[in-house]
This record gives C-alpha cells, structure tokens and sequence, in this order.
C-alpha cells in the first residue's frame, strides 16, 4: 500500500473501545441513566455467578457490598481471573484484556463449556470492560496460586498500576491460605453517567431473582449506603417453584389454584443455517381459578421483562397441550359445556371449537417462570429486555409439549377443567357479541363531526392517512398545515382507556376509543373487515416524553386487542417526533435529534456549529415549518412501521404493554409507572 502525497486526508476517525463506550453509552448499556447504572452494577455481578460453577468449594457464597459512596464491591470464590500473560496476544496480561477491550473474555459460544459455563449470561467479554470505561475506579483483587494480585483503573478504564517486568505486582498469601477468586470495586463515573445514585431496591429484586434461578449459589448482600452492618442472605431450597409460590401471592393471600404447581425440565437441540445450538429450560407452572396470571422469563440468568422466543414458544407447546386433551375428551366435554358451546360455535360461525382456543386466553390463566439456558443467545436490545433467537421457539415448545404431557396424563381431571375455563371465556365473549354490542352510531357521528380533520381521498387502497395527534394544541397546526387530499387529523383528550383487561362494552363507552373505531370504518373484534378500512396508515403521533409514551402504548394495545388485523397487516405507524431542535448558525437548516444518545453524539460532532439547543416541550411547541418537516412531510419526517408476525404474537405482546408486569414495562418504555 503506498500514498500519495497531497491527497492525505483526516476525516476519518478511529475510535478506542474506551471511547466508544464512552461516546455512545447508550449502544452498550442502555443508556446513562438509572437503566444503564444497573446494567453496569449487574453485569460484574453476572459475571460472579457465571465463575460459580468454578468454585472449588461450593458452599462459598458470592458476597455484593453497596458502599456509602455509591461504589460496589463484588466478591466471588471462583478461580480468579488470569493474572498472567496471555498466550495468543504476547505481552498482554489476561486480566487487562478483559477489562479494557470489547470481544475479549472467556464467554463466547466457542470457549464456554472450556471454561467451565456452557451457558454464561453477561455481554460476551463487553459488559465487564464496559463497566470499566463508564466507572470514575475500578478496583480489581485476585487470589490466585497462593498470590494475592492487584490492579486499578481509573477515569473510564485507564490503568494506573505499572506493571514489574511486564507482570501484575502481587504478594503472597499468609502460609496455609490458598483463597481464590475476584473481587472488584468500582463507582459510576459522575463525568459521563446522570446519575451514580444505585437504586438499592433494583438490586434486591435483583437478589430474589436470581435466589430463585440459581438455588445452588448463596448470595450476601449489605447495603452499607443505609446503615446495614450485617450481611443480607438470598437462597432459595427450591428454586422456582419457591419462586412460583411468591409470583402467585396478592396482598399476601394465596391465589387460588387449579392444581399444584410444577415443574418441566428438558433440552434440545436445534440446527438454523448449519449452526447448532444446546438449549436447557426449566418451567414453573400454576393455573389460576379466576382472571389472574404472570409471566417471568429468563436467558442464562438475565431478566427478560419483554419476554421474546423462550415465553413465544412456552405458549405453544401449551396452546398444542390444549387442543391436543381436547380432542382426547371431546365427547364428554362437548357434552358438559353443550350450551356454551352451542352460542360460541353460532357466533363465530364454525362448526369446531379446536381452532378457537387462543393463546390470549390461555394467557389469562396461566403462571409461568421461564429459566432458559442457550449456547449463544440473541439478546435485544444490549440490556437484554428480550430474548431473539428464533431456534428458541422450537425448543422450548417441544421440551413443554414432551415433558409436560408425561405430567398432565397423570392429572387429566384438572386439563378438563382448564379446557372448561377456556370454554367460559369464549363463551363470554360471544355472549357480548350475542347480545350486539356495538357502537352507538348517532353519538359516533357526532364525534367524528366535532372532533375529525377528515381527508378527502379516503378508501382502502387510495393512500389515506389518519394521524391520532396528542391535544388540540398541537392538533391545530396540524390541521392547517397538512395535505387534505390523504392527510386526517384526529385529537385525543386525555388518555385512552387501558382496554388488556375491559370489556367490548367497556371500550365502547370510552369517547376516545368509539370515535376511533367509527373513524377507521372497518369494525372490531369478529366483526372487523379490512376492506372497509378508510385509511392505510394510522399514525400514533404523541409528545416525546413519558405520557406520550403511554399513550402510544395504550393505542397500541387497543389496535392489538380488538383490531389484530390492522397491525398484522402493517397499517400502524408511530411517528418520531424531535426530543431536541438544535438552531444551526448563519441560513443552516434546524437539525432534528430524537432521544439523548442521537442529540449528544451531534453536538460531538457539530457543537461549535450550533447556535442554540430547543428541547421540545411538546408538539404545540413547534412552528409552522418544523411541523411540516418532522410530522407532515413524508419525505423528511421519521416514521417506523409497528410490525407484528402472527396473532399469537399480538397477544404477548399486549400482556407486555398494558398487563400485568409493571415493572417490566418500566424497563421497557417510561420512566416512572404506568398505572
């Protein structure tokens, strides 16, 4: 390779690890906020319980100190992380490559079951050193070989400790001591995190997590930040059926049960694009009598408060468990639920009750904690809120469908009254649908006269679209800057009832809801018809801030319940709106950014080119020409597709939106509760 002179150039940029975690912290930790303070916290703790299978002496406990200042201490028993130089990269100490570059450690899918933990949880050699470079210290012991070892860093990863002859300084241990294991201290770089303040409530539900999920390891919490002295212990003798015992508590009564919780065990084996991957579950199960249920799911010991492939795949085998016991006991069934049966087959129009069982009404009944081991699994986004992997699905519908079947034939008076449970349900809901619940035309069309900036060209097919903007505020200027041709405007006051557990009749009677059903022309429930839908695009247009966020999520669980295929056919847009208007210096245009990350990665980038920084309190704060540009004109505003692949799939996801698990969707969409 050569150059030639006068045609060098510096544009390009290379940037350290360091400076990549550093510059983008959201890309590997969430964020640099609450969300991504407990993920660094988590990730060194992770990394303990994945060295536990190491430990010498299993009866040694992984030992988490929450000190006064704001700074952890985790201590494992384990090995010790290697002191020493490595082998492949001569002149690098193995200790040093962990904690200062990203792709180096020991949990790739390639070197795993090596190093004693086929399935270790943590980012794959990146969450340790990026604890590093977002910490103001980062304080490293090993006990190792009989040597105590010792390394720091500070300012985000930079090691401060010099090395002798190329070697970790080190002293030894007492005569007759042979401790091993690591131990790391370290606290949040106040520089580059909005907060270092660690939530000690996060970490305990943290501990009676994983207390649950790993009954072999003993964990010792102190919280001297708040004046403990002593050590707090997690352990759990059962796992978790201990932990299903707590999921179906209310109010701390228990929640009255079809049968005795269990347990299914199972591994599989699964080939996608000549890659083969070993997968563990354990399941808990319970079945509720009445209209409660919860769903827990876990990958290699990571919390996943949105589910994904591992929950997905749970629901089917059950959904396949369901049709296969009732075609077993049909006659007697069919027999016993005659007249239920009779409306829900006359209102549905078919002739077989098999195809109308559902996952979202198994859902309703069901407990399910998820403990799901994978090789190499997809985590999304780099929090870990989801598990991805397709091949999950697979295998965890067949190790339940397999496994739990051997348990259920043992107890097929308690299958037949889940099926009964089930028929209930549809049952109710054709009962609704009976008696004409419907929309009350003469109050609808007053509402779409009042409220409605119709478009001109309405229809399926002719392009149309309806925005469901946040207040009349900002409604207005959409109004009188929008194309009329294909462009609607509809403004909703206040929030959209929270329909995951109404009624039809419920829903109706909320002013918000019937007026956007009226508007669109195609129906809802069994009655929607897509051919007489009037617009093509619906679009969820809300402030960027956490009541926007709620509201779209409300919308969203509407559209998911009673109008599935509107999103199944990808009808339903959600409109990005500005958090930050950047005001560029001379005639530049505004620069729009839209969340934290995007807006401090330009102003890296721009800052001596901005004149001043806008953050948008809300759509009414926008002028005329920003309207336009960010919410109106197809060309240069941002607008992402809400895509869902099967009806099943809309349920689970509606359960995560607006169900149950508070603290998941917390994690997942705002900050502060949904209530």
């Amino acid at each position: 390779m050569f150059y030639v002179a006068g045609n060098m150039s510096d544009t390009i940029l290379v940037l350290t690890d360091r400076e990549k975690v550093r510059a983008r912290p959201g890309m590997y930790i969430g964020d640099n906020d609450k969300l991504g303070l407990s993920t660094i916290v988590r990730e060194i703790i992770d990394n303990a319980i994945d060295e536990f299978p190491n430990y010498p002496n299993k009866d040694l406990p992984i030992e988490v100190t929450l000190h006064s200042d704001n700074s952890v201490t985790v201590r494992d028993y384990g090995r010790g992380i290697s002191p020493y130089e490595s082998k492949k990269h001569k002149g690098q100490i193995e200790e040093r490559l962990a904690y200062t570059l990203i792709g180096a450690g020991g949990k790739f899918k390639e070197n795993r079951e090596a190093n004693g933990n086929k399935f270790a949880g943590g980012l794959n050699g990146t969450g340790s050193a990026a604890t590093n470079f977002m910490s103001e210290y980062f304080d490293v012991t090993i006990w190792k070989d009989g040597k105590i070892f010792h390394d720091r860093f500070e300012n985000g990863g930079i090691p401060v400790i010099d090395l002798k002859n190329g070697k970790l300084p080190y002293k030894k241990q007492n005569p007759g001591q042979h401790e091993t294991g690591t131990s790391i201290t370290f606290k949040a770089d106040a520089t580059k995190m909005r907060t270092t303040h660690i939530d000690a409530s996060v970490l305990e539900t943290y501990f009676n997590q994983m207390k649950y999920l790993h009954p072999e390891i003993t964990f010792l919490y102190k919280n001297e930040r708040d004046g403990d002295e002593e050590w707090t212990e997690y352990h759990s003798e059962n796992g978790l059926l201990d932990y299903m015992s707590e999921l179906t508590k209310e109010n701390d009564e228990q929640v009255p049960l079809l049968m005795k919780p269990f347990l299914i065990e199972g591994e599989a084996t699964e080939t996608v694009l000549d890659e083969t991957y070993d997968m563990k579950a354990k399941i808990a199960v319970a079945f509720s009598k009445d209209d409660t249920f919860a769903a827990e799911a876990f990958t290699n010991g990571t919390y996943n408060p949105a589910g994904g492939m591992h929950l997905k795949g749970f629901y089917a085998g059950l959904l396949r468990l369901i049709k296969h016991y009732y075609e077993e006991f049909k006659t007697e069934l069919n027999s016993k639920y005659k007249t239920q049966r009779d409306l829900i087959l006359k209102v549905n129009k078919v002739n077989d009750l098999t195809n109308l069982f559902k996952v979202r009404d198994i859902m309703h009944t069901t407990y399910v904690i998820i403990d799901f081991k994978h090789v190499d699994p997809i985590l999304t986004p780099q929090t870990k809120d989801m598990l991805a992997s397709p091949e999950a699905k697979t295998a965890v519908d067949k190790i339940f469908y397999t496994q739990a079947m051997l348990y259920l034939d043992r107890n097929v008076a308690v299958v037949q009254t889940l099926i009964g449970y089930l028929i209930k349900r549809l049952y109710d809901k054709a009962k609704e649908d009976d008696n004409n619940v419907k929309l009350d035309k003469k109050d609808a069309k007053l509402a779409v006269s009042t409220k409605l900036a119709a478009a001109r060209n309405i229809g399926k097919g002719k392009g149309a679209e309806l925005i469901l903007v946040e207040g009349d505020s900002a409604a207005g200027s959409l109004k009188s800057n929008r194309d009329s041709n294909f462009q609607a405007i509809l403004p909703l006051r206040g929030k959209v009832l929270n329909v995951q557990k109404a009624t039809l009749s419920k829903a109706l009677s909320n002013n918000e809801i019937s007026t956007i059903f009226a508007v669109l022309g195609a129906g809802f429930g069994n009655h929607y018809d897509e051919s007489k839908l009037q617009y093509d695009k619906v679009i969820i247009c809300t402030d960027a801030d956490k009541d926007g966020a709620h509201i779209s999520v409300l919308l969203q669980t509407l559209f998911l319940k009673y109008m599935t295929p509107l999103m199944l056919n990808g009808h339903v847009y959600r409109m990005d709106t500005p958090l930050f208007v950047n005001v560029m210096k001379g005639k530049a245009p505004d620069v729009y950014t839209y969340d934290e990350a995007e807006q401090e990665a330009f102003l890296e980038k721009n800052r001596s080119k901005v004149l001043e920084v806008d953050r948008n309190k809300g759509l009414g704060e926008l002028t005329k020409e920003q309207v336009i540009e960010t919410i109106l004109d197809p060309k240069t505003r941002r607008l992402s597709r809400i895509v869902i692949n099967d009806e099943d799939g809309a349920d689970e996801i509606a359960e995560v939106l607006m169900g149950t698990n508070v603290q998941g969707r917390k994690r997942l969409f705002v900050e502060g509760e949904i209530k």
